[in-house]
């Protein structure tokens, strides 16, 4: 399945299984079959994800041709299939295949089958990266309440699926609610580290919500104890109009950040430079963002890095065309998370500045 988190596999590593799947006579024998299959999983972690789509595009007919439509290796492989094209910024063509998926998994192998819980937090990760957020909190609901029930609250498969509720719940602005969700969790961590981390996400969303100020002392002594949460300071700080510091912590999250995760550094990085006027470092994270092609062009994540353009360009002395790229933002945002949401008035104040 996806969701790799683990180091990169060595470039030699695939490549000798390359070469061995090259020379086999047949590359659909089941051993064969199984060594794909590997090789798709190492496509995966490494973050290749043009070849791993070309990979399981081919992968599937023969896994369905040797073990059939619903056997568990090809259902996950249909997964893999559809989150390298979500990792590429194609949600709407990951959605449907995902809900098939996940369909398929739930009907044939129950709802306990792991399948089934990765398949349904991909699909959950899908709608996110559509800035579908309502329906990834609809699958996400589901999948707590059911884990809940059978699993148990404190259970791990139950725990993910809540963090992921806050991930799309700080999206929507619904920061009290992230916060409720939040404290009630720490009765469900088992080590002091758990316990960090949440309190330093609860930190940041107590910002979020409107006082800053108030959290920067804590953030900074939970950080010189955990020196992991430089992510959460440099949020924290960047809320309190303390950009060129969030700047240096947020440099030095990238270098432990992979993925969808360190894009996510780099776009919040570009806005830091932006407010402390390093302005070429600013453009140069927010392009290569863009360039990653890891959202879709509607998303707030692509609407907040053009946004960023636009203010260094503002800096830059181009008003005019500033003005009217952020006039497009401002009502990107509003037509994907509504007129309300602080991230539109946001981009509103922005293009007063011009």
């Amino acid at each position: 399945m996806g969701l790799f988190r683990t180091k990169r596999e060595p470039a030699d590593e695939v490549a000798a299984l390359q070469a061995a799947l090259a020379k086999a006579r047949n590359p659909k024998s089941v051993p064969n079959l199984r060594r794909r299959l590997l090789l798709g999983q190492l496509l995966l972690k490494n973050e290749t994800w043009a070849a791993g789509e070309r990979h399981y595009t081919d992968l599937v007919p023969a896994l369905t041709d040797e073990f059939g439509p619903r056997e568990p290796n090809t259902l996950a492989a249909w997964a893999n299939l559809a989150y390298c094209q979500m990792s590429q910024g194609r949600p709407a063509e990951a959605i449907p295949l995902l809900e098939r998926t996940a369909e398929a998994f739930e009907e044939t192998w129950g709802a306990r089958q792991p399948g089934t819980f990765k398949t349904r937090l991909l699909l959950a990760e899908a709608y996110g990266v559509a800035a579908q957020y309502e329906d990834a909190l609809a699958v996400l609901d589901a999948h707590v309440d059911y884990c809940a029930a059978e699993l148990g609250p404190a259970h791990a498969l139950t725990r993910a699926g809540r963090r992921r509720k806050v991930i799309m719940l700080r999206a929507l602005a619904r920061y009290e609610t992230a916060e409720q969700l939040l404290s009630a969790e720490d009765a469900f961590c088992e080590t002091d580290e758990q316990r960090d981390a949440l309190r330093g996400l609860l930190l940041v969303v107590r910002a979020e919500i409107g006082d800053p100020e108030a959290a920067i002392a804590p953030m900074r002594e939970l950080f010189e104890k955990r020196p992991a949460q430089g992510e959460s300071l440099a949020a924290v700080l960047l809320l309190a109009a303390q950009a060129p510091e969030a700047a240096d912590l947020l440099r030095q999250a990238l270098g432990q950040a992979r993925g969808r995760g360190a894009l996510t550094i780099r776009s919040v990085l570009a806005r830091a430079c932006v407010e402390s006027g390093n302005l070429a470092e600013a453009e140069q994270s927010a392009r290569a963002v863009l360039a990653a092609g890891a959202w879709p062009a509607g998303h707030p994540m692509v609407l907040g890095l053009r946004a960023t353009l636009a203010r260094a360009a503002t800096r830059r002395g181009d008003r005019a065309g500033a003005a009217a790229e952020l006039e497009s933002v401002a009502a990107g945002l509003k037509a994907v998370l509504g007129e309300a949401h602080p991230r539109v008035a946001q981009a509103t104040g922005w293009l007063a500045e011009c």
